[in-house]
């Protein structure tokens, strides 16, 4: 080619131009080079996904049940608060029916529009027929009476056909929420029953810690079936109300029940998924912390314990600590007026999860790069400093009537981490809290969470926060409000290196090397940055946290 052109030009210009072969050719060669090299910067200045587009297999689900409670009085003004007799469990149970789930403004056809297939859609406490004496709750009959469109299919054709309807919504699957003790031969039919309708999730809200049964059959015959078990852990740590302790530690924690404890240890080698539980609103994020750090002290490191924790509504939580979600929150667009705010014993105070739907969303889409790791996997580390939360509780934060006005105290390591070295954290005033974890192939997450003070049920304060032991070109997962945020790689990033940052409900990456500094193995990005980039994408009214993805390459 080069010879061809060299005689072409040779011809054409042949009067003024005395180019010769070798001089060509060397023109030719810097030309080629320089090409080259100019595309290969093009093709790495363009900006990459740094997101998968495949859904999510680890099994988190979003269940009904703080929008069922919810609908209790949907929409009035509230007289009576009181939880044991208006807001109960048994009310709850009624606004779960075919309009509730399948309407226009239902819960399947609003809920998670961007990431439903990541979640299973679990149908919580009302849905079987509870008509039937036996197990009411573990009958696994519909109770077509609030389901009329299934009336005249046969018990598992009920299922299966809502288990499609579902599905045909983008949900990855319908979970059922069960309660009880069937017979090993009542058991071996539901999960058959479960087999032939394609469900893969069933939220066992109490019972099967006996014999476990459920465990044993679906490992026989339905392996693909998820099952998740429970202790219950009462709504606080059970110190609450003490003064001038160190640390409130839970229900799991040895000392304090040891019959707890040794029940916790052993439903986690049984079973699929440990959750730990309910808590009270205004404290609920502390609370599951100090519950994670009591149930990973215990299991870190000892293979037996192959359940993974669910830490419901902590989406951040378990982003950065490997965990699974059973995210409650929703819109909360039908308010209940009790003394001038929305009533809502579920979800209340001011960090107003309703209007954070996001945060569900990006942690989804977060476990797609890094899925959650088992409570016996690998090593867990945890700050020698708690930070006590406290606020006092009145009848409009919480069904727990114990705590009405008295002062509620609860605890959490400031600093926790899996597989890597405690973060360090550095402000002025107050801490948020702060999480991270290294994932197998090197992936990494940070998260901060926030605080409650008697003053404020929720804040966020922010802190210069330094992260060690990260390896360039792996995926680094940032969630929360920071300061200033310092990574520190194991080699020397500092030559051509391109870093690129992601809201993760985004479709593409932003290229922050000019905007962020890096010295040596040290790269270090103000909070303001990360505010900017990880909440960019989020829907018009949401508040949810930060949330995004962010790579280094070394070029």
């Amino acid at each position: 080619l080069s010879l061809i052109i060299f005689i072409l030009l040779q011809n054409q210009f042949k009067p003024i131009t005395m180019i010769t072969a070798s001089n060509f050719m060397k023109i030719i060669l810097c030309s080629c080079v320089s090409l080259f090299l100019l595309s290969n910067c093009i093709v790495d200045k363009q900006a990459p996904d740094l997101v998968p587009d495949e859904r999510g297999t680890a099994p988190n689900y979003w269940c009904t049940w703080y929008w069922q409670n919810y609908l209790i009085e949907k929409g009035k003004e509230i007289t009576n608060p009181d939880p044991k007799t208006v807001y109960t469990n048994s009310a709850a149970r009624e606004n779960v029916n075919q309009e509730t789930i399948f309407g226009e403004e239902g819960m399947a056809k609003v809920m998670l529009p961007k990431t439903r297939g990541d979640y299973y859609f679990v149908i919580d406490h009302g849905w079987q027929d509870k008509r039937i004496k036996k197990n009411t709750f573990f009958s696994l009959i519909m109770d077509t009476l609030d389901f009329p469109k299934y009336a005249q299919l046969e018990p598992r054709d009920r299922v299966k056909q809502m288990n499609v309807d579902i599905k045909a919504l983008g949900w990855r699957s319908l979970g059922l929420w069960v309660r009880g003790n069937p017979t090993e031969a009542e058991m071996r039919t539901f999960v058959e029953w479960s087999k032939y309708a394609g469900i893969e999730y069933w939220k066992i809200d109490g019972g099967d810690t006996k014999f476990y049964y459920a465990t044993k059959i679906k490992e026989e015959i339905y392996p693909e079936l998820t099952l998740e078990h429970v202790t219950g852990a009462g709504p606080l740590t059970p110190l609450w109300g003490e003064v001038d302790r160190e640390f409130y530690p839970s229900a799991y924690y040895p000392e304090l029940n040891s019959n707890k404890s040794g029940k916790m240890l052993e439903i986690l080698q049984n079973t699929s998924v440990f959750r730990t539980y309910d808590a009270a609103p205004l404290l609920v994020t502390t609370t599951t912390m100090q519950r994670v750090h009591d149930i990973l002290t215990l299991t870190a490191g000892d293979a037996r314990y192959s359940a993974i924790l669910n830490v419901q509504d902590e989406c951040n939580i378990a982003a950065a600590m490997g965990l699974l979600v059973a995210v409650k929150r929703h819109p909360m667009n039908t308010p209940r007026m009790y003394k001038g705010s929305d009533y809502h014993l579920q979800i209340s105070g001011d960090r107003q999860v309703g209007k954070r739907l996001n945060e569900m969303d990006r942690f989804a889409v977060w476990q797609r790069i890094a899925p959650p790791m088992p409570a016996g996997y690998g090593s867990y580390h945890s700050s020698d400093e708690f930070m006590i939360d406290s606020i006092v509780f009145h009848e409009n934060h919480t069904w727990y009537t114990p705590t009405y006005g008295k002062m509620v105290r609860q605890s959490a390591p400031a600093v926790m981490s899996r597989n890597i070295t405690l973060p360090s954290v550095k402000a002025d005033g107050e801490k948020p809290f702060v999480m991270a974890s290294k994932f197998q192939d090197g992936v990494v997450c940070i998260a901060t969470e926030g605080r409650v003070k008697p003053n404020k049920s929720w804040f966020h304060p922010r802190a210069e926060i330094t992260v060690s032991e990260l390896e360039a070109g792996q995926p680094i997962g940032v969630f929360g409000y920071y300061k200033t945020l310092t990574l520190e790689f194991t080699d020397d990033i500092s030559k051509n290196a391109g870093v690129w940052a992601q809201d993760l409900l985004a479709s593409e990456a932003v290229d922050i090397s000019g905007r962020i500094s890096i010295k040596g193995n040290t790269l270090t990005i103000q909070g303001d940055l990360i505010d900017e980039i990880g909440t960019s994408c989020n829907d018009e009214d949401d508040i949810s946290a930060p949330g995004l993805v962010l790579r280094v390459s070394n070029n």
